[in-house]
């Protein structure tokens, strides 16, 4: 038993140190991509949510459920059926990945024209569904391979082909994006998104490769004689169907709002009298370059989320409900702690950010990131706040809820955004507003719904007023560090020491106001060496 429990530990480990480098590598991927591209983000953004959409069918879900009912089947000692869960699994998701493929290629020309109206414009951004439809095929398969790999406790596998995964797209990505930039933006686009399905393929030869080469260890694990029955294919789908659809369905609503975003923004802009090149411009300021920004504090925040769901989950098991309140607590102060300081500190320098960050725009596109940063800036809180709840919810056993909200905070966003970018004075920040809208609903009604089911009392001193206070007084030790340093002509070196210098006021203002209380401690990763240090004990 102990060493089941080790090999657990050590293997979540080996996929959570993976699944940060991969939602690191991801955030800061786009970036250098846009300064390569340029105007074709604005084919590469219309196009990747409808992939997200359709990947969501394959690998949100049904890797999860494969790996659930697979671990089960090898508690119970049953290896033969636990295989036989993985070749049904396989002939399924051959089957969604042949098909979404074929519906992203064979109907990219339909897709296109739900972004736009104008054949030459229908006929670009079509070569980026295309590009992107094997990507659908290549994924598929290779959830099938994670799912049993991680049932049988065997996360190596994973770990390696997701880091592949996101080294190959940069790698083929920037490559393809240089060389056929010349052809045209919508090539430069074109090249990107297909490194993104050859990063895929070499993934799933990377995968496989592993599983061949465990494929005798598992032969010897099936020969051992067994009195468990075989389940069949109807047993299998309807076991995989009950764990997968509830997941799919929570997955698959952040990207239905992006692809809502990729068909309306540009709409809406053109009825109200943009042009087309500026409903692109604008279109690719606020997604191709804010967008990116604003979601890297969420690589943290959810991070530490998820050491939330098993602390909770262990206190609900064994109805401890002060522990339970103690963790969902820390949840609540991780959501300000983290997203606070991040939203003014974008909400401050976020024309400088971009400009560093983005080379090469005119001064009117810094003047609209400005404005939608600043506007965007806030949605960073109500994102930390989403995810950290979230954690704290599905750690109670209740994943539907945060689901439910969610869903309410994105029918918020698209009738908020339906009314707003029709106001022709406001146009492209009513987007920007709706995103803040949807995640402010969702994340208020998580925290509602966590502070009736727990009984919490919530000191504001310590959870909110600690942290927003100091984020404030970073806020202007950074305006006022950036203004003394860029008078010499250097912003950039001005933008990285002002950033420099929030950061250690904002961690020297925590020390000293104790954000972090010993018991708060016990949640976090590495929690232990920080008290120790913080409060010698």
């Amino acid at each position: 038993m102990e060493k089941k429990t080790k090999s657990f530990i050590k293997g979540a480990a080996i996929l959570g140190f993976a699944g940060i480098i991969v939602k690191v590598v991801g955030a800061l991927y786009r970036i250098p991509l846009a300064n390569i591209v340029g105007d074709g983000m604005t084919f590469y953004d219309h196009a990747y949510p409808w992939y997200s959409w359709l990947l969501v069918i394959s690998s949100a879900g049904l890797p999860t459920a494969i790996s659930k009912i697979v671990a089960e089947r090898v508690t119970l000692g049953d290896y033969k059926g636990a295989k036989e869960v993985f070749n049904y699994a396989l002939r399924i998701l051959l089957i969604i990945g042949v098909v979404t493929m074929l519906m992203m290629f064979a109907g990219a020309d339909l897709f296109a024209k739900i972004s736009y109206t104008d054949a030459e414009r229908v006929q670009k951004l079509s070569l980026s569904f295309r590009a992107l439809a094997p990507a659908l095929l290549f994924v598929s398969l290779m959830c099938a391979y994670r799912g049993y790999l991680q049932g049988m406790q065997m996360m190596t596998g994973t770990a390696v082909s997701q880091v592949i995964e996101q080294v190959g797209k940069l790698i083929v990505g920037f490559t393809l994006a240089k060389a056929w930039l010349p052809k045209g933006v919508e090539y430069g686009a074109m090249g990107a998104l297909l490194g993104v399905s050859a990063s895929e393929l070499m993934a799933l030869i990377a995968i496989w490769i592993f599983y061949s080469t465990n494929k005798k260890k598992f032969a010897a694990q099936i020969s051992v004689r067994s009195n468990f029955r075989p389940m069949g294919f109807k047993c299998v789908l309807s076991s995989l169907m009950r764990i997968a659809v509830p997941v799919t369905i929570g997955a698959s609503i952040m990207p239905i709002t992006s692809m809502i975003d990729s068909a309306m923004i540009t709409r809406i802009l053109e009825s109200t009298g943009f042009t087309k090149s500026q409903s692109d411009g604008a279109f690719i300021v606020l997604r191709s370059y804010i967008t990116p920004i604003i979601n890297m504090p969420a690589v943290l925040t959810s991070a530490l989320a998820m050491s939330l769901v098993p602390a909770i989950s262990s206190r609900m098991t064994t109805r401890d409900a002060k522990g339970v309140i103690a963790a969902s607590r820390m949840g609540m102060k991780l959501a300000l702690i983290i997203g606070a300081p991040c939203a003014v500190g974008l909400f401050v320098l976020g024309r400088q950010i971009i400009a560093m960050l983005y080379s090469g725009l005119s001064e009117a596109q810094l003047n609209l990131a400005q404005d939608l940063m600043r506007t965007s800036s806030i949605g960073v809180l109500f994102l930390s706040l989403v995810q950290t709840m979230t954690g704290v919810i599905q750690g109670m056993g209740r994943p539907r809820v945060p689901v439910l909200n969610l869903i309410f905070g994105g029918i918020l966003k698209v009738a908020s955004m339906l009314i707003l970018m029709n106001v022709k004075s406001v146009n492209i920040q009513g987007a920007a507003v709706s995103t803040v809208v949807c995640y402010a609903a969702a994340g208020i009604l998580d925290t509602i719904y966590v502070l009736r089911k727990t009984g919490m009392r919530v000191n504001l001193w310590d959870v909110f007023i600690k942290p927003v206070f100091s984020s404030i007084i970073m806020g202007f030790i950074v305006a006022l560090c950036y203004k003394l340093l860029s008078g010499s002509g250097h912003t950039v070196i001005a933008t990285l020491a002002s950033v420099a210098a929030g950061g250690a006021v904002y961690l020297l203002l925590a020390v000293v106001l104790k954000m972090f209380s010993p018991a708060d401690l016990e949640f976090m990763p590495g929690g232990a060496k920080i008290r120790k240090l913080l409060y010698r004990r």
